[in-house]
């Protein structure tokens, strides 16, 4: 390796310090690292919560098993529940371990930071290469290098200087020093009295807490504080008290706290509720070690000068309720490993004799493939605290009060997904195998697109569907007082005697026959043409109720739809509300996708009994005209009576398989794709089970017949339908392309497809292949 003068400074013998020198050695590159403290595991009473994106990194060099060790064969906690202030259960996630393993690969584990240092420096093979009671306090600048004096006076020189010592970095400050001298106008002058803290925090161990659930996990509301406390290894409770400031503080207002502070805060916060039955007195009083600590919240401009870059807390740091602080650290280690790997692979003469030039490219690749998803992680952690002190008492009830567990745990796994989905790795190092349901971004068929182009396809899709909408109004022209007219002499229906709800019905059926009993036969044939086609429809707004991860959602209440599809909303205005609704609301990750197998199983009876069967006896007229009469009023409440069957026909075969859930059991099935077949099914039934328009626009169409208005108001209501659904097929192909679940190529060619599909086999039957398609791609992307 032709890098034999290159050197990494690493001043901060942290978890970021100590995860950088292990991943430098992981590829053989020289480092030193510069830590002021004596000890370099030291017993500062702080806890550390470790997510899947973090170890998965951490796996890559080996550091993953000695974590789970710690554990030995116990689960950290596996119960996570969300309380209001008096410490009653709001929202309860059980089996919470167990998710995250499925679908990350990965656990959350809660435990001491020392014990993390501790893991990363035994794991360090160059231990004379770690340096104790060294602080960096200066930093000069020499021909193609830094150096870096100590407070003992001893100089470090290396090729670069990272600055991982924390929020209350000495390198950050003297590189902003360095850059108001060499280059001013680099740095913002007052950035630093920018730097925001919004909340106190008390944090701490304790160990055999009286009354604590053990295994569990509790996040606590409050009016201006909030708290969030977990269960460890060795019966220990590691908690954070979060209590609103006064008035938000910046820069050097910011207080440091005393022993006094803290006893005061605790003193004023001791019977503040945990669980209804322990205080956060009661498990102060257990305590083991304990901080009362300002938390800032600040994401820097710029990370580096020069030959110094500044990572971790001392650039990036969010509030610790989101737990991403160390997460977020090893992220933006790996990143620079990467981007030094990637100059030495492309340039002559590797990583000796490194200019300035070549190390600005290095540093700048890092803040570029960081900055983003720090800044995200830090706004997404404000907001939550945000939530959980109420300090938007409106919105806190909403979502805590109102909201609350709607979307059930999917719904919570979900809200947790992004954070670690977008993680990196260490691009040259192999990820071990951990089978994970969710697949990272990095193991994508494709690159998932940004935000920015995915909310401009969206907001330009839901403008499409809206003047398809606006359009409906000038098509859909129902000669309603003809129908009602010749209802009084046609249909003679009184299910619900002489009531106004007799008249709707017969004037509807009515509607009904008009075309039915009509001699020219083309309205006749446009009708059989027009009925099938609510099959597809009918069965995929069921589908989409029942998935997971669109429970707590409007398009969990598919009678909703079925229903007004018949009613003076029409199919031709359901279909594109429905896509619009689908492109906000529609899930976005593969186990939300599952679909209870007993009402899979469900939907072919449903739809056979409900809506097949009413629809062909209301097709076939017969010589007992009250009887046919019947049929077609049961037909107008099929889409009802299709749903009804479906909740009633999958109770029964939940019941009859046993597959109802005891106390205390988890629901796993969601990773086992068992309903796909039965879903596959569904599609190929509904898969093998119009061109001719006036101009909407005119005023008069003098269409010659009653029966001639009804069937041309049917094929604008059924044309319109199409362009909904035409048009919620291209956006589910565009949606799978979106999340990287597709690439390009493969979206186009759906694409395609599905737009030869709506002439080649109808659209009804198109959407039922596409969702056949798109069931088995969601169910098999992290395959």
């Amino acid at each position: 390796m032709s890098s034999n003068n290159f050197k990494v400074v690493i001043a901060g013998g942290g978890i970021a310090g100590l995860a950088l020198a292990n991943m430098l050695e992981q590829f053989d590159l020289d480092y030193v690292l510069l830590e002021a403290h004596s000890d370099i595991a030291p017993p500062v009473g702080a806890s550390i919560g470790m997510f899947p994106n973090g170890l998965r990194i951490l796996d890559q060099i080996g550091c993953y098993q000695p974590i789970k060790d710690i554990f030995g064969d116990q689960v950290p906690y596996n119960v996570t529940n969300t309380r209001n202030e008096k410490g009653e259960v709001i929202a309860h996630v059980d089996g919470i371990f167990d998710h995250l393993e499925r679908r990350h690969g990965y656990g959350l584990f809660f435990f001491d930071r020392q014990s993390l240092l501790q893991i990363l420096y035994e794991h360090i093979q160059h231990k004379d290469r770690i340096h104790l009671r060294k602080k960096a306090t200066e930093i000069s600048f020499v021909e193609k290098g830094v150096e870096v004096t100590c407070s003992d006076g001893s100089v470090v020189s290396g090729t670069f200087l990272v600055g991982a010592d924390g929020i209350h970095s000495q390198v950050r400050r003297s590189m902003h020093r360095l850059g108001h001298t060499l280059e001013p106008g680099y740095f913002d002058i007052d950035e630093e009295d920018k730097v925001q803290c919004y909340y106190a925090c008390s944090f701490g161990i304790a160990q055999n807490v009286p009354n604590w659930p053990v295994g569990q996990q509790s996040m606590v509301t409050g009016k201006g504080k909030s708290q969030l406390v977990v269960s460890g290894p060795d019966n220990r409770v590691y908690w954070f008290l979060f209590e609103k400031l006064p008035g938000t503080k910046h820069g050097k207002d910011i207080p440091r706290y005393t022993k006094e502070d803290e006893a005061e805060f605790v003193n004023r916060n001791h019977n503040v509720a945990i669980t209804p039955e322990v205080t956060f007195g009661q498990v102060f009083a257990k305590r083991l070690s304990s901080t009362l600590t300002p938390l800032h919240e600040v994401v820097y401009k710029k990370w580096f000068f020069k030959r110094v870059i500044t990572l971790g807390d001392s650039v990036h740091k969010p509030n610790p309720i989101g737990g991403q602080g160390a997460n977020g650290a090893i992220e933006s280690c790996a990143e620079l490993i990467n981007s030094i790997l990637q100059l030495k692979d492309t340039r002559e003469g590797g990583l000796s004799n490194l200019s300035d030039r070549d190390v600005h490219k290095i540093f700048s690749e890092v803040q570029s493939a960081r900055y983003e998803q720090a800044n995200a992680i830090v706004n997404r952690s404000h907001f939550m605290q945000s939530l959980f002190a109420y300090e938007n008492p409106v919105v806190s009830t909403i979502v805590w009060d109102l909201l609350g567990s709607l979307g059930g745990d999917e719904g919570t796994l979900n809200q947790m997904a992004p954070v670690y989905l977008g993680g990196t790795t260490l691009k040259q190092l192999p990820v071990p195998y951990r089978p994970r349901a969710i697949p990272f971004h990095d193991e994508l068929p494709a690159k998932p697109m940004s935000k920015k182009i995915s909310d401009y396809v969206r907001y330009g899709f839901i403008g499409g569907m809206g003047l398809a909408v606006l359009a409906t109004n000038k098509a859909l022209r129902l000669p309603i007082e003809e129908v009602s007219a010749l209802s009084k002499s046609l249909v003679q229906i009184r299910w619900f005697g002489d009531s106004p709800a007799s008249e709707i019905l017969n004037t509807v059926v009515s509607l009904f026959g008009i075309p039915i009993f009509d001699k020219d036969p083309s309205p006749r044939v446009q009708l059989f043409n027009f009925l099938p086609q609510l099959i597809s429809p009918l069965l995929i707004y069921a589908i989409e109720g029942h998935r997971l991860g669109n429970q707590g959602t409007i398009l969990s209440i598919p009678s909703l739809f079925s229903v007004a599809m018949k009613s003076g909303a029409t199919i031709a205005r359901v279909a594109p509300v429905y896509a619009i609704l689908s492109s906000f609301f529609g899930f976005e990750n593969p186990p939300s996708r599952a679909v209870p197998l007993h009402v899979a199983k469900s939907l072919i009876p449903a739809i056979t009994v409900g809506f097949l069967i009413p629809t062909i006896m209301a097709l076939t007229p017969t010589p007992r005209v009250q009887a046919w009469e019947n049929w077609c009023a049961l037909w107008q409440l099929s889409p009802l009576l299709f749903n009804l069957l479906v909740g009633g026909i999958s109770a029964g075969i939940k019941k009859w398989k046993g597959e109802e859930k005891r106390d205390g059991e988890r629901d796993m099935s969601r990773y086992e794709a068992k309903d796909v077949s039965a879903l596959q099914s569904v599609y190929t039934f509904a898969f093998a089970t119009f061109l001719d328009f006036p101009n909407i626009f005119k005023a008069d169409w003098s269409l010659p017949s009653l029966s001639a208005k009804v069937a041309t108001m049917l094929k604008f209501d059924m044309a319109f339908a199409v362009v909904g659904y035409l048009g919620s097929q291209l956006y589910s192909i565009w949606d799978l392309r979106r999340l990287g679940y597709v690439k390009t190529d493969e979206a186009i060619k759906a694409g395609v497809a599905t737009l030869a599909g709506q002439w080649l086999v109808g659209s009804g039957a198109t959407w039922a292949g596409l969702w056949y398609w798109r069931e088995r791609k969601i169910a098999t992307v992290g395959a």
